[in-house]
């Protein structure tokens, strides 16, 4: 089964080169420029991973990154580019899987993806077998 990505970026350069990244590493990916278009898609189809600026227009992608963790229990990697004691205290707050500072390479991301989502299907299948 093919991996889902959500990307919300709304920068549209960065955002169309995650597209492009994900795309060939064989995602099915979908993208939105913002949160509540973000919650719209949520609305069609769940994501495996969700991709989320820190800097959206519409939301806190800190406070953003909290409700769809905590709220659809779907892994999230926050992108930003502050990378002070205090950011990095507060993603871990947030419940983020990864928090990518800008400006990065996308091999090493969507391998980053790739390792999350393993861990995700493989505590799943455990934590189901055990029941």
């Amino acid at each position: 089964m093919t991996d889902r990505v959500l990307i919300i970026e709304s920068e549209s350069s960065l955002r169309n080169e995650l597209v492009a990244a994900f795309t060939e590493a064989g995602f099915v990916v979908d993208n939105v420029p913002d949160y509540s278009k973000a919650l719209l898609k949520l609305d069609e189809s769940k994501p495996d991973i969700i991709i989320l600026d820190v800097a959206l227009p519409d939301r806190d992608g800190m406070e953003a990154c909290s409700e769809l963790y905590f709220s659809f229990g779907i892994p999230v990697v926050l992108l930003g580019e502050d990378s002070s004691d205090e950011v990095w205290e507060r993603v871990m707050q947030v419940g983020a899987d990864l928090y990518q500072v800008k400006p990065f390479g996308y091999l090493p991301l969507v391998a980053r993806v790739k390792a999350i989502l393993w861990r995700y299907t493989l505590s799943t299948s455990r934590s189901g077998s055990e029941g």
